[in-house]
């Protein structure tokens, strides 16, 4: 009977060591995979996990050396047209297109809201390009010698317009100036982490030796999908996927980030060391090298890192659900962090 890890307790588990529980080597630090189930809509939010059928359900394992954690948020260059950057900077005419459209019930009406809107906007953006032109007297030399820059501006925005752009380009060193759009840094949001661990087994025991195997078989397995009898297209049922956690004893580490649910993208298994060798009688090799591949399936938002200590075993938890929306400053009144 192998005894119980962590506070979650389902009825099976697989662990390397044997005696991994109570070695010294570890004190009592390992991690432990868990087989789920996913469901749920497109929103990550809205994920949903259940225990995995079958067994065994639970793999432990040391927690490898130079563990890591990253976080990862994208910041993009992305060059702006001049005519789009003109419309960036009425702030007031975008608010009053996103009002506009929020306030209608259904998608339906935001759509149409949306193309009314949208329409209106782009027109308002092009008067106030021609209006700021037309309202300014004097030539262009005083123009732009003023500070206003209209008749040069509207000059660059035509010339990085799709096709004049490569003339312009051609020209360059007739006309003595290249128009070029502008360029922004752009948040596009957090990224799925990705997650490599390696685990060399090196069985002392009959019986590791078989957990070993079964725990290369448990990762080989359950990340694979079964695929139904079909004969003109594939059709696969989802792979299981894993929620990843790290334990001190039967308690979750308070010092190592948390991970969130996971799918396997890749197994890869080293048998029998730098030179292979397998145990007399048995024949099973004496090192089985275990390297494993995930990708967190949940987008992690300021809630869910705010909260990794107080949501504990069930992080990300209520912090990373639909309602969750607004977390105070980190060291405000009111912050749910943990000092």
């Amino acid at each position: 009977m192998v005894e119980d890890f962590g506070s979650v307790r389902p009825a099976s588990h697989l662990r390397f060591p044997t005696d991994i529980a109570y070695n010294a080597d570890y004190a009592g630090n390992y991690m432990m995979f868990t087989a789920m189930k996913v469901s749920g809509g497109v929103d990550t939010r809205t994920l949903k996990f259940a225990y995995a059928a079958g067994s065994p359900l639970v793999v432990v394992l040391p927690i490898p050396q130079n563990l890591t954690a990253a976080y990862q948020n994208n910041w993009d260059q992305q060059e702006v047209g001049g005519f789009m950057a003109a419309g960036g900077s009425n702030a007031q005419g975008i608010k009053k297109f996103i009002d506009t459209v929020s306030t209608e019930k259904t998608m339906t009406g935001m759509l149409g809201a949306a193309a009314t809107a949208g329409t209106k906007f782009i027109g308002d953006t092009w008067s106030a390009l021609t209006a700021a032109g037309s309202d300014l007297t004097g030539t262009a030399d005083k123009i732009n010698s003023a500070g206003a820059g209209v008749l040069n501006e509207m000059g660059g925005v035509i010339a990085t317009k799709p096709g004049a752009d490569n003339l312009a380009r051609a020209a360059q060193f007739t006309l003595q100036f290249r128009a070029l759009q502008q360029t922004m840094t752009s948040y596009s949001g957090p990224g799925f982490r990705s997650f490599q661990w390696q685990f060399s087994m090196k069985p002392l025991t009959a019986e590791e030796s078989t957990n070993a195997l079964g725990i290369c078989n448990y990762f080989k397995t359950r990340s694979m999908p079964a695929q139904t009898d079909m004969q003109f297209t594939r059709i696969y049922n989802l792979p299981d996927v894993f929620k990843v956690q790290f334990f001190t004893g039967n308690e979750e580490s308070p010092w190592i980030a948390k991970v969130g649910h996971c799918a396997c993208t890749d197994v890869s298994i080293s048998y029998g060391g730098d030179k292979f060798t397998t145990f007399a009688g048995t024949h099973a090799p004496t090192q089985i090298d275990l390297s494993i591949s995930f990708k967190e399936l949940e987008l992690l938002n300021r809630q869910a890192v705010a909260n990794e200590i107080s949501e504990g075993s069930t992080w990300p938890g209520s912090t990373y659900t639909k309602n969750a929306k607004v977390i105070e400053a980190p060291g405000s009144a009111g912050s749910s962090n943990v000092s």
